[in-house]
């Protein structure tokens, strides 16, 4: 079995390359509660603290993988996305799914780093997503195997520097003065923060990605609920309110019990 698969998965103009696969692991050796822990895959998210939500393909139904999240990158786009790097999830179904960190504009941060299924636009579905998570990349970091000991992932905007957070959900009420009120055992999400904005979230704990490579096999997909969170509508009707909650095939499957 591929370890993990790129054909079919881009959409144009992006051209087919094999990418590296790997691991996402946090670090922050400041805070043994969430250092080293792993960084999984679920409902369209990254979290700590959460199992992935993989679906194992028919012929293999115990995969590996279905307990670790596989991403694979970067690969670079071709013709005007020449500039642009770009980062999947380390699966079979064919269709594919992309990661995304936030995008607006330079001065946002505090987005979540999410997964939504490539060409799911064509179908008007993941409009949301699509529209806010635009112009900027994920870059493989190797400056950081002599700092930290491994590579890591960066979110790129020009000339403003990025990092990631592991933020409490649900989100207490009120929200804690600092993350050392908050049970970091529990499900914390991944966010991207600007080193300016650092303040405004006393709540989360800093974090880098940092990455080891896999040889595990790729499973069938991991599980998005791309319509649940990207369908607001603000740019034009969605399959979403028509077909109802789930995902259609073969962008994310259906979502049950046995995923876990």
């Amino acid at each position: 079995m591929k370890t993990f698969t790129l054909v079919s998965l881009l959409a144009a103009p992006l051209t087919a390359v094999a990418a590296p696969a790997w691991t996402m692991y946090a670090y922050n050796e400041s805070v043994p509660e969430i250092h080293g822990k792993p960084i999984n895959a679920d409902s369209g998210f990254f979290w700590i603290n959460k199992d992935a939500a993989a679906v194992c393909p028919d012929y293999d139904p115990e995969c590996p993988a279905s307990n670790s999240t596989i991403v694979s990158g970067p690969v670079y786009g071709s013709g005007s996305a020449s500039s642009n790097t770009y980062w999947f999830m380390g699966i079979l179904q064919q269709g594919g799914q992309q990661i995304s960190p936030a995008g607006l504009d330079d001065s946002w941060g505090g987005l979540s780093l999410k997964y939504a299924a490539v060409g799911a636009a064509d179908r008007r579905i993941g409009v949301w997503d699509v529209s806010r998570n635009t112009g900027t990349s994920m870059i493989l970091d190797n400056s950081t195997v002599s700092s930290l000991g491994a590579p890591t992932i960066r979110t790129k905007y020009y000339g403003r520097q990025y990092t990631w957070m592991a933020c409490p959900d649900p989100l207490p009420f009120p929200a804690p003065d600092s993350y050392t009120q908050v049970d970091l055992s529990k499900p914390l999400k991944i966010y991207d923060i600007t080193v300016g904005d650092v303040d405004a979230y006393p709540y989360c704990v800093r974090l880098e990605v940092t990455l080891k490579p896999t040889t595990l096999a790729a499973p069938q997909y991991y599980f998005c609920e791309g319509c649940q969170y990207r369908c607001d509508a603000l740019y034009g009707a969605s399959e979403c309110a028509a077909e109802g909650a789930a995902c259609l095939e073969p962008y994310c499957g259906a979502y049950t019990q046995d995923t876990k």
